[in-house]
């Protein structure tokens, strides 16, 4: 049968592979014959090229881990996240952006040729990125883990103003996941010239670890959302991401796709203009 993948001997690099999405993806890419390299703060039990713990939100742990990964990359995979309930607004950031930010600019994109391709994992929280980009355009935008920290700290330092309590860490999720959205639009035409694909999935609520802290704060039904549908399972939020990297995508790159059974569109149906709440003003 025609390989339509094209995953066999790919060198793929997956950050949050330990469990949920990011152990879905691995399994998949494993069973296509790529080559995969799985990072986690936590242990990945797959029989993976090669497993490293790394702090995405540590700068340190980032530069540690990338020097024992291949020089050529094919693939890489910005899974990785929190849910804001457990971190504060910063640490989400960190975590849910800054490093992945990062690792693409420092390590990923040197280490890709032309056919290369990136994706990432955001989430329907960051469906109103599109109006709010002026809050944080500084922060996408920013040259290098540094500048990103100190923007991220004047951020930090509006919410702390803002009121939100212990709901800061939520906010920095919604925050992180816009920003992600954005900086996927940031990277496409630069990357275009070089070769390279980038594409953001945007799940809706999924089956994962972070599901208790989720319910912790909310009910079922407002985590189903309007169409009162079902969680669904990682693997489902895993085959579209692994499909946006493969050749079955070559012709797609700089597109957010909605993947939450229809959600988004009956939104879009219901309240076409609904007004985006900023996070770090009113």
């Amino acid at each position: 049968m025609k390989d339509y993948f094209r995953y066999r001997g790919k060198v793929c690099v997956v950050t949050g592979a330990a469990s949920g999405m990011g152990r879905a993806v691995c399994e998949m890419l494993l069973d296509l014959e790529a080559e995969v390299y799985a990072l986690d703060v936590a242990e990945v039990t797959l029989p993976v090229k090669k497993a490293l713990c790394v702090n995405i939100g540590d700068k340190a742990s980032v530069d540690k881990a990338w020097k024992e990964l291949p020089e050529r990359i094919d693939c890489f995979f910005g899974i990785a996240g929190v849910s804001g309930v457990k971190t504060d607004f910063k640490t989400t950031c960190m975590i849910n952006f800054t490093g992945h930010k990062y690792m693409t600019e420092q390590y990923v994109i040197p280490a890709m040729e032309s056919g290369g391709a990136i994706a990432f994992m955001g989430s329907r929280g960051g469906k109103c990125w599109r109006p709010t980009i002026e809050e944080y355009r500084d922060v996408v935008e920013s040259p290098d883990w540094e500048s990103c920290e100190k923007a991220l700290d004047e951020k930090n330092a509006l919410v702390q103003n803002m009121g939100y309590g212990e709901k800061s860490g939520l906010r920095g999720y919604y925050y992180s996941k816009r920003m992600m959205n954005f900086y996927v639009k940031y990277l496409t035409k630069p990357l275009m010239e070089k070769g390279i694909r980038i594409n953001i999935i945007n799940p809706g609520t999924t089956q994962t670890q972070l599901t208790a802290q989720w319910e912790s704060i909310m009910t079922r039904q407002q985590m189903l959302g309007v169409n009162r549908s079902r969680l669904a399972e990682p693997e489902e939020m895993a085959m579209p991401i692994v499909f946006a990297n493969s050749y079955m995508a070559n012709f797609m790159t700089g597109i957010d796709i909605s993947v939450d059974n229809g959600q988004q569109g009956t939104e879009d149906y219901l309240t076409p203009f609904l007004e985006a709440d900023f996070i770090t003003h009113k």
